[in-house]
């Protein structure tokens, strides 16, 4: 009784939000998930308590490097997450936060598993070219994108996530400007990652309407129908992010974005990264519900 209680709390709060919640590789009790069963038990324990997003990890795929690799091995085991997902009307996505200068054979890899699981998105970092300029290293993303992007003519789109750390690619402004000059991508603002780039840039609700209007002029009207978010808690320095914290020890306010989100109309997915998973949302309902009224 107490289940149902708490997930038609949670369905009606992303109803009146307008946007899927969910979180990033794993459960409370299995904070990432390696196998397949523990993403499906993960999947049962999210639709259980209403969420409707999850992100698989990379380490999910580790044993595939080549296509056969892909189709003859683990082919049946994409295809039972997909199903569940699917039954449990659970948003997938897949995620790889480390691509290296030789990203080539990992971006046709991992896009062609997202493709079959019906991904909405494979989320990637554009930071692949570390040890060059960054004016240079930003060139190569978006040839490197289209390229991959052309080349596989797939309907999965690639993510393009902001990063923390000033010294890399990944502003927001540099997201903005590879999806803007590519092919079948979509930008995935982690608003933590912002919040740190810009030493605590994030203050006011006027902060997050900001950027959320600069990405609106610029990607356009479709992005407010369908964005995609990362909410994380950051602690940061000069040059920006160091690691993560738990959103309770944050100091960015996820009232700000809700209130934005809910003002300016913007639908899609929120994502939550935080330690302790699926728990740290149903400890906010209560909150979060208010944010909503």
């Amino acid at each position: 009784m107490y289940e149902m209680l708490i997930r038609k709390k949670a369905l009606k709060i992303q109803e009146r939000l307008g946007m899927r919640i969910g979180i990033v590789e794993g459960t409370s009790r299995i904070p990432l998930a390696r196998t397949t069963e523990q993403v499906l038990n993960a999947l049962r324990e999210i639709y259980k308590v209403g969420l409707k997003a999850f992100v698989l990890p990379r380490e999910l795929f580790s044993g595939i490097e080549t296509g056969a690799d892909l189709y003859k091995a683990k082919y049946g085991d994409l295809l039972r997450i997909k199903e569940l997902a699917k039954k449990y009307n659970i948003e997938l996505a897949l995620r790889h936060t480390a691509l290296t200068d030789q990203p080539d054979n990992t971006l046709r890899i991992f896009c062609n598993i997202a493709s079959i699981m019906d991904c909405r998105t494979f989320i990637v970092r554009p930071t692949f070219y570390a040890r060059m300029p960054q004016d240079q290293a930003l060139k190569l993303v978006v040839y490197k994108i289209n390229e991959i992007m052309t080349a596989l003519r797939l309907d999965v789109k690639l993510g393009v996530e902001t990063t923390g750390r000033m010294n890399e690619v990944g502003s927001l402004e540099d997201v903005v400007d590879i999806v803007k000059r590519t092919t079948r991508t979509e930008p995935i603002l982690n608003w933590g990652y912002i919040h740190a780039r810009g030493t605590g840039a994030l203050r006011t609700q006027d902060d997050f309407k900001r950027i959320m209007d600069t990405v609106h002029r610029d990607v356009g009207e479709g992005w407010v129908q369908n964005a995609y978010f990362i909410f994380s808690g950051v602690s940061y320095g000069p040059s920006g992010f160091i690691r993560h914290v738990p959103l309770a020890r944050s100091d960015i306010n996820l009232e700000y974005l809700v209130r934005e989100v809910m003002g300016l109309g913007v639908k899609g997915t929120l994502i939550f990264e935080d330690p302790e998973k699926e728990k740290y949302i149903l400890k906010n309902l209560e909150k979060i519900g208010d944010m909503v009224r």
